[in-house]
């Protein structure tokens, strides 16, 4: 399904953990995350696939409220995605810290041809404060989530990644080799490490590896299953890096689907890392999607488990199903509502969790005395390249997005739209705008401010003018439809606002009016999503307020 357009005029197309912690922990897409302590901070990278800059790094104090503080690959050069499909580009990171430095492995998948057969490849690169990143090392191997591992006895750097067996029958499974920070060269043996605990055939999918070192064994978690309903953690241990491994007696660590994927709203459980606090205490951030009525409209997000030891192996929220309702750590009652966000550009800087879809090779926006001005190009939504628009991610599933336009004197071409989207990916896209109407009248004198007021179960599209108070709602759709890929196609990111501006394969018309945006609100409401995945009629009106 492209993006719909209506024409009527308007165009509708911790140090101390005595705080509460609510999954999930980030909301809005963020999966495969990664976290690392070092000292009294907790960081966590996700995965970004097409959206520029890359590998968000959320930063905390208490494993429960999560600030961005930078990416990883903010250049250009770092990071090229040139006609990257949706569901392709940076994936999986991992997060480390040794020789006084932060390290990110991860890697970059251009495109899902079978026939040209660009495989994924894997980099790293190394940071000594998580703003500043040096140029991506690329590996000898090439495979899926890739991870560096110092090992804290032989000082030995491993990379451990998911790759196949070889490049005719493809069995996928859990490999490593002793690497050089240098050069990315294996500087060691190349060997399969686990295949994991499900049928290693065609099918299988042993992902995510992440080793941690304690009382003298080598864990090493990995996710297997897939990334939908039959995704879980599971886990090995070795006294060496290099193996032997043999799989825990608790598996699976974690892995809601056991208990019906039509029940609990809770599902896609998995690829997940450990961190051990200051006071000895043990988490494991993980993916999941809370799955609304059948679907996930805000894809995979990051959640939090505790995890306690017995005869030497993990348990993972002992042993209990994750579920919505239930806290980490202390019971301190619901989830606060978050306080509205509120952009009117009155800094020069963009804020950080603005996106461009793919690596920008023109400049597409500028922020300019309290209103940032969009420079369309020839790209739409639709479009598999990089379109004059600017994303965040849907962070709830109880929201109104509003963009408040700039004024224009100018008429508007017979092709030039400037608008707001709800955007999953260039085939899914639900858009509301401004464009040319009959007789040239297009002028906009008086304020339009347009809305997209998002619920577990519905998205609304609207506008209001001038003084009005409420917004006038013309249209709607299904979420389950911001949720799927058409068939043949992958999604792994979730719901997405935009705000966007095209010529619709023209150039935007050299005397054209200067089109953008005065201000972006984010509303947010209270959310009260069940446990279990069973919605009515009057649940789904109940938590549109």
């Amino acid at each position: 399904m492209r993006g719909n357009n209506i024409f009527f005029g308007i165009w509708l197309t911790i140090a101390s953990l005595s705080k509460a912690i609510h999954n999930p922990i980030i909301s809005g897409w963020n999966p495969d995350p990664s976290i690392l302590r070092v000292q009294d901070d907790y960081y966590i990278a996700t995965s970004s696939f097409e959206y520029f800059p890359g590998i968000p790094i959320y930063k905390s104090r208490d494993l429960s409220n999560w600030t961005l503080i930078s990416h990883a690959f903010t250049q250009p050069d770092q990071l090229q995605l040139y006609g990257t499909p949706t569901g392709a580009g940076a994936w999986a990171p991992s997060l480390a810290h040794f020789d006084g430095k932060f390290w990110i492995a991860s890697m970059t998948r251009w495109t899902y041809d079978p026939v040209a057969r660009v495989w994924p490849r894997v980099f790293f690169a190394s940071s000594i404060d998580l703003i500043h990143w040096s140029e991506p090392t690329w590996a000898d191997p090439w495979g899926i989530d890739p991870e560096l591992f110092r090992d804290p006895v032989s000082k030995k750097t491993y990379l451990n990644l998911m790759a196949p067996n070889n490049n005719q029958d493809r069995l996928w499974g859990i490999y490593q080799c002793e690497i050089s920070l240098k050069d990315g060269s294996c500087s060691g043996q190349y060997r399969s490490l686990w295949n994991g605990t499900l049928a290693h055939n065609a099918t299988a999918r042993p992902e995510g590896p992440k080793m941690t070192f304690k009382d003298g064994w080598y864990y090493l978690l990995i996710a297997e299953g897939g990334t939908d309903d039959l995704h879980r953690s599971t886990i090995a241990r070795s006294r060496s890096p290099e193996g032997p491994f043999k799989a825990g007696p608790n598996n699976p660590l974690l892995f809601n689907g056991a208990y019906g994927f039509d029940n609990l709203t809770v599902q896609s459980t998995g690829h997940a890392t450990m961190v051990e606090t200051p006071a000895g205490e043990w988490y494991a951030a993980f993916l999941a999607r809370r799955k609304i009525n059948g679907s996930s409209p805000l894809g995979r997000e990051t959640f939090l488990t505790s995890v306690t030891w017995k005869d030497g192996w993990p348990i993972f929220n002992d042993g209990k199903p994750i579920l919505l309702s239930e806290e980490v750590g202390p019971v301190t009652g619901k989830r606060r509502i978050p306080p509205p966000f509120v952009d009117n550009f009155s800094s020069q800087k963009l804020d950080s969790e603005w996106y461009q879809l793919r690596t920008p090779y023109t400049r597409n926006f500028k922020v300019h005395k309290g209103s940032i001005e969009l420079r369309p190009n020839v790209f739409s939504l639709s479009d598999r390249d990089t379109p004059a628009a600017l994303l965040r991610k849907q962070k709830s599933l109880n929201m109104t997005f509003s963009a408040e336009l700039l004024g224009f004197n100018k008429t508007l071409g017979p092709k030039n739209q400037v608008g707001i989207s709800s955007y999953l990916s260039e085939f899914q896209h639900q858009d509301i705008g401004y464009h040319q109407i009959p007789l040239n009248t297009t002028k906009l004198t008086e304020p339009l401010v347009l809305h997209i007021r998002a619920t577990p179960l519905l998205y609304q599209l609207g506008y209001s003018l001038g003084n009005a108070l409420q917004p006038n709602y013309i249209a709607e759709i299904a979420s389950s439809w911001q949720a799927f890929a058409p068939a043949n196609y992958f999604v792994f990111s979730g719901a997405s606002f935009a705000i966007f501006a095209t010529g619709l394969g023209e150039p935007w018309p050299y005397d054209g009016p200067v089109v953008g945006f005065k201000r972006v609100t984010e509303t947010y409401y209270e959310e009260n999503i069940p446990d279990h995945d069973i919605w009515d009629k009057e649940q789904s009106v109940g938590t549109c307020t």
